[in-house]
């Protein structure tokens, strides 16, 4: 069994850039004009991105979106790889909600916000 993360965004190719330009996926399929749905890749790491209006179409009783508490992990073998996505983000200006800090679990990570509110937590082993 595999388990594929797939989110409801607002705009899928303002989400495929933001997710290839920060963490490294590649947009390996898309669909839609305008786009609609995208599945990104990253060393066999799957995220789909699904538009929300189209969502919405397809699941009979789908949620009004809304901001979750649920959190989508990024786990790098390089605490430099996390340091790297880190300042790239404060960089752009991309909020934070926990800065690069080490914590009490032996883990290097911080936490960051997509373009639709979504929670990511990036960490590395902190070596």
């Amino acid at each position: 069994m595999i388990i594929i993360n797939e989110l409801t965004v607002s705009d899928v190719e303002k989400s495929i850039k933001f997710y290839t330009t920060y963490f490294g996926f590649r947009a390996e399929l898309t669909e839609g004009e305008p786009l609609s749905w995208a599945q990104l890749d990253r060393g066999g790491a799957i995220l789909m991105l699904q538009d929300y209006g189209e969502a919405k179409k397809e699941i009979i009783g789908m949620p009004k979106k809304t901001n979750s508490s649920n959190l989508i992990r990024f786990e790098f073998d390089n605490a430099g790889d996390t340091k790297e996505i880190y300042a790239s983000l404060k960089r752009d200006g991309i909020r934070i909600f926990i800065d690069y800090a080490k914590t009490d679990y032996g883990k290097i990570e911080f936490g960051a916000y997509d373009p639709d509110g979504n929670m990511i937590i990036v960490s590395a082993p902190s070596n």
